[in-house]
């Protein structure tokens, strides 16, 4: 599914856009109970480095920082907003802008009042990461609805 097509379902489009995510065409491999994983496919728009022909770090983050966020809230009983407390991103090597980017994020553990999660970005092989992430997320907080509710509540969760 793509990234605009789960915003929309979700009516969490934007004066009709569905954020960067969206608009660079991430794509949604998989979204499970135990994580999710996303897809960037290989997009111009994404070198951040024109001489090296790599993909801009920010992005990474952004991408990891999202998958985790979600993976946190799909672990919750009942899907609630929630807000980045601390992303610690480790980049371990650039990632060809003419390879698709993979993230994955997993949540790990559910306290009271954080979630803690875990992501990595890579390219063909999770064994290779171009970059992981660990997070902690404060559950609960005043926002939006997450997108991810109506997808879950759709599909009987």
């Amino acid at each position: 599914m793509s990234w605009a097509d789960f915003r929309g379902q979700a009516g969490q489009l934007y004066d009709g856009h569905a954020g960067i995510l969206g608009e660079l065409g991430v794509v949604i491999e998989s979204l499970a109970e135990d994580g999710l994983r996303i897809r960037l496919p290989q997009n111009p728009a994404c070198v951040g480095d024109p001489e090296w022909q790599v993909v801009h770090s920010g992005l990474l983050m952004i991408m990891l920082d999202t998958v985790c966020g979600l993976a946190t809230i799909q672990k919750l009983a009942n899907p609630a907003p929630i807000a980045t407390l601390d992303l610690r991103v480790d980049y371990l090597r650039a990632v060809p802008a003419s390879q698709d980017v993979f993230v994955t994020g997993q949540c790990y553990k559910l306290g009271r009042n954080v979630g803690f999660a875990k992501g990595i970005a890579y390219t063909h092989d999770a064994e290779d990461p171009a970059a992981i992430a660990n997070g902690t997320f404060m559950l609960g907080t005043a926002g939006d609805t997450p997108p991810m509710a109506a997808a879950l509540k759709a599909a009987g969760r």
